[in-house]
């Protein structure tokens, strides 16, 4: 097969191919005047090449997997489990890391929320003079008491 209809049948882009081929996910592909020949065996590893991306395995992860793969020690199979667990476990750090980060975001947003409902209500009393003394959402309470608008809301984790 040529590099093209193997780029159609994959979804990855010739470019793709030729990197990797270059880094070493894919054995040398023959040539055949001077063109690549592709074999049903390489559209194979595309296709776990693509698997183990989809499972958010790294590049040289899968890289140091195939060539474990291709010594066929006899502990291959647990040297790829292993590298299998370690990605499971950094996967899942990252994923509670962002888990952490979402709720973070979420209580930024509802603190935002109220913050700016407080600031809009207060600004539709707010006296021209009030308004010209400073920007309310920075004012603290003694300044938001002497002009007359109401105190900015603090979020728990916020320096005063």
């Amino acid at each position: 097969m040529t590099i093209r209809e193997v780029s159609e049948r994959t979804g990855l882009t010739p470019d793709t191919l030729r990197w990797y081929e270059k880094i070493g996910l894919l054995a040398p592909v023959r040539k055949t005047g001077g063109r690549r020949d592709y074999s049903e065996r390489e559209v194979r590893w595309i296709g776990y090449i693509k698997c183990m991306r989809r499972a958010a395995l790294p590049v040289d992860a899968i890289i140091e997997y195939i060539r474990i793969y291709r010594e066929d020690a006899p502990d291959s199979k647990a040297k790829r489990r292993a590298i299998l667990l370690e990605q499971y476990e950094l996967l899942r750090k990252d994923l509670e890391e962002r888990r952490k980060a979402l709720e973070y975001l979420r209580l930024k947003i509802d603190w935002f929320d109220g913050r700016v409902s407080d600031l809009e209500a207060a600004l539709k009393t707010a006296t021209p003079e009030a308004l010209q003394a400073g920007d309310p959402e920075l004012a603290d309470a003694s300044h938001a008491a002497a002009v007359g608008v109401a105190p900015a809301i603090h979020h728990p984790n916020e320096r005063r």
